[in-house]
């Protein structure tokens, strides 16, 4: 989460978090997003960003899919009007 929206003051951003959760949804579709966000939720105990569910996917993704995770988050702030 960090990654992208951290610099730009989003990371705590309630929208923000909506957003991304909206496109990330968007991306793996309704039952295969939560299959993949439980697996990187059981894979990343930690995150490099911060503790949260959100930091941990967002770190797991960019470990296992970089460009994929960047997509999102570039959707998600799309979405709130950000470049």
């Amino acid at each position: 989460m960090v990654h992208l929206a951290g610099p730009m003051g989003l990371k705590d951003n309630k929208m923000y978090q909506a957003a991304y959760w909206r496109a990330f949804e968007d991306f793996f579709g309704k039952q295969n997003s939560a299959v993949v966000k439980a697996m990187m939720l059981a894979k990343n105990p930690k995150a490099d960003t911060g503790t949260s569910e959100l930091d941990r996917v967002c770190f797991g993704l960019r470990q296992t899919m970089g460009w994929l995770a960047e997509a999102i988050e570039k959707k998600a702030l799309s979405s709130l009007g950000h470049k």
